[in-house]
């Protein structure tokens, strides 16, 4: 049986605009280990405030959202919210589309994609996007996004009790890509990011505004000790460089221009000097690329602006933990440039 709609939507189609204007964005990203809030700064289209922190069990969103939400609101009105799963508490797969009207495509999809999730189809919500046309080749693919119904369900009423009100629930795939088009909107430019933080890590390609791929990291270590990262280094690059050429190859698109890294624990350096003698293409930390692009307010706890090009380990770490909420505030930008999702 396919779980009824409530009034906030599930997964509200996440390529659907969230509510309130641009001005007023605010974004709340959930991890099985941190809860991170950002908004954009009224007035000042490029400004951004961001506060992260660590949580050891779901049910202490709300707690830290009220803290966050006193640091940053300082009792200032929150329109609604954005709402960004990390990718842990989703699976994202990309799939052939069903020969299905598309007001019957979410329900088909739901089925299709029971083989690649861990948890039965009618536990699920479903929602689907598009692959950019020409990616297939002869084939017509859709990205699905899957989550467990009551996961998202608790997820919801955590920051629903923290006074929020919610407008759409998002994925990380697409607050990365949102960041990645605020600085590099043209087609002609592809870009790469590589996110990692304790066991968990992402890479993402895209082109403008589209998404062309989205995949898990596998065997990030959880302790990203220097011991952890000479062992799972070979590993990364074997991952990263697979997801370059199938993006260039079998999806046929231009060469990647840039690969972005943003990491914690102080891999960052590691990371993007070892990823720059391996590959033939630009490896940037994320500073590098977002200064002069975005200025960031980051409060952990005590307010500071951060200079991109003169970060610190703490900020580094707190900018890569909040960095989907960074994206998931850009979601409303991309609505305004007419950009669906």
């Amino acid at each position: 049986m396919v779980p009824a709609r409530t009034p906030w939507a599930w997964l509200q189609n996440v390529m659907s605009p969230a509510a309130g204007p641009p001005e007023s964005a605010t974004c709340v990203y959930v991890s099985g280990n941190a809860v991170a809030l950002s908004r954009l700064v009224s007035g000042r289209p490029s400004a951004m405030q961001l506060r992260a922190d660590p949580i050891d069990e779901l049910t202490q969103i709300c707690p830290r959202l009220a803290e966050q939400l006193s640091s940053l609101a300082d009792g200032s009105h929150l329109g609604p919210v954005n709402l960004v799963l990390a990718p842990e508490l989703y699976a994202l797969n990309l799939l052939e589309r069903p020969e299905v009207p598309d007001d019957e495509l979410r329900d088909a999809a739901r089925w299709r994609v029971q083989e690649h999730i861990d948890f039965a189809a009618d536990e699920a919500v479903v929602d689907t996007f598009s692959l950019p046309r020409g990616a297939a080749r002869d084939r017509e693919l859709i990205f699905v996004v899957a989550a467990q119904q009551d996961l998202v369900r608790s997820i919801v009423s955590e920051v629903a009790a923290a006074g929020l009100q919610l407008a759409s629930i998002d994925i990380t795939a697409l607050a990365l890509r949102n960041l990645v088009w605020n600085s590099f909107p043209m087609a002609d430019q592809s870009v790469a990011l590589l996110r990692l933080s304790a066991s968990s890590g992402l890479i993402n390609l895209s082109r403008a505004e589209n998404l062309y791929l989205s995949r898990r990291i596998a065997g990030v270590p959880a302790d990203m000790s220097a011991p952890a990262w000479q062992d799972f280094r070979e590993r990364l690059l074997v991952q990263v460089q697979r997801s370059i050429d199938y993006y260039e190859s079998t999806m046929g698109q231009p060469t990647c221009n840039l690969l972005m890294v943003a990491c914690t624990h102080d891999w960052t350096e590691e990371v993007t000097s070892y990823l720059s003698e391996c590959l033939t293409i630009p490896v940037r930390a994320i500073g590098e690329v977002l200064a002069g692009e975005l200025s960031l307010e980051l409060h952990n706890p005590n307010a500071e602006v951060i200079d991109w090009n003169a970060l610190d380990p703490r900020q580094v770490n707190a900018v890569t933990a909040g960095l989907p909420a960074l994206g998931g505030v850009l979601r409303q930008r991309l609505n305004a440039h007419g950009v669906a999702g």
